[in-house]
C-alpha cells in the first residue's frame, strides 16, 4: 500500500513540475502541434466529459469551461480488488498435510470530487484545487483447514470508512481538432479526519480456543484499519472524452 502511494506521489510531483518546464521552455523549444491552439479550442468547446476504466480502476469525469483559463469540473474514481476463494497452502508435506487457508475479500474505494482548474498559458497545463469524499470499504472471511487432523478454524469481519479531503495538483487536458481529449490529473490529497468502523462477524472453530491465536485474529482488522488513516494520499485522473 505505501508503494502504491509513492507511485503516486512521484507521479503528481512530475505532474506538477510539468507546467513551468513549459512555461520555461515555451521560447526555446517549437511547440507540439495544435499545442498552442487549446486555449481557443478550450473557449469555444465549454462542456467536456469523458471516462477511462481498466484492471478495477474506473474513472469518469465531466466538466465546464468558463474561459480558456478557467474551469470546474466533477470526477469520480473507483478502484476494486476483489479476491474469491484464493488458497494458500502452508507446510505441505509429501502426504499432503499441512495447512490450507481459504480467503474471500473484497476492497471496494470511491471518490468524488469538485475541483477548479486553472490554465496560465496557451497549452493544455492546468492547476487544480479541490474537495471531495471518499468512501472505503473491505470484506474478508478466512477459513483455515489442518490436514490430515480436521481441525478448523473460520472468521470474518469488515471495515469502512468515510471521509472528507482537500485537494491540489496539476494535469493537462490536451483538446484535438475534432473536439476529442485527452486528460491526466494528478492531485495531493488531505484528510482532516480519519476514522474508521470495524465490525468483526462469527468465529468458529471445533478445537479448544487458543487465546494467542484468538486475540491476533481478533485485531487483524484494527490493523487493516490502521493503514487508512494516514493524514495525506494521492490521488490520479485519467480521461478520454469529447468537449462540446
Amino acid at each position: 500500500m505505501k508503494q502504491k502511494l509513492v507511485q503516486k506521489l512521484f507521479f503528481v510531483f512530475f505532474l506538477l513540475s510539468a507546467p513551468a518546464a513549459f512555461a520555461q521552455g515555451q521560447a526555446d523549444l517549437a511547440p507540439v502541434p495544435g499545442e498552442l491552439e487549446q486555449a481557443q479550442r478550450r473557449s469555444s468547446r465549454k462542456f467536456f466529459i469523458g471516462g477511462f476504466t481498466a484492471n478495477g480502476l474506473s474513472w469518469f469525469g465531466s466538466g465546464v469551461q468558463f474561459s480558456s483559463k478557467l474551469a470546474a469540473s466533477v470526477q469520480w474514481q473507483e478502484q476494486r480488488v476483489i479476491q474469491r476463494f484464493d488458497l494458500d497452502v502452508n507446510g505441505v508435506q509429501s502426504d499432503l498435510s499441512g495447512v490450507f487457508t481459504l480467503t474471500n475479500s473484497e476492497k471496494i474505494q470511491r471518490q468524488l470530487a469538485l475541483q477548479m482548474e486553472w490554465f496560465p498559458f496557451s497549452g493544455p497545463y492546468y492547476f487544480a484545487a479541490g474537495g471531495g469524499l471518499e468512501t472505503y470499504s473491505e470484506k474478508q472471511r478466512k477459513t483455515e483447514t489442518y490436514i490430515p487432523s480436521g481441525n478448523y478454524r473460520d472468521y470474518a469481519w469488515n471495515i469502512s470508512q468515510q471521509k472528507l479531503f482537500l485537494s491540489a495538483g496539476a494535469g493537462f487536458r490536451y483538446i484535438f481538432t475534432s473536439g476529442f481529449f485527452i486528460h491526466v490529473g494528478g492531485n495531493i490529497l488531505f484528510y482532516p479526519e480519519r476514522g474508521t468502523h470495524e465490525q468483526r462477524g462469527s468465529y468458529g472453530t471445533n478445537t479448544n480456543w487458543d487465546y494467542r491465536q484468538l486475540q491476533k485474529d481478533w485485531q487483524e482488522p484494527e490493523k487493516e484499519a490502521r493503514t487508512h488513516q494516514n493524514p495525506y494520499g494521492a490521488q490520479l485522473q485519467i480521461l478520454f472524452g469529447i468537449a462540446i
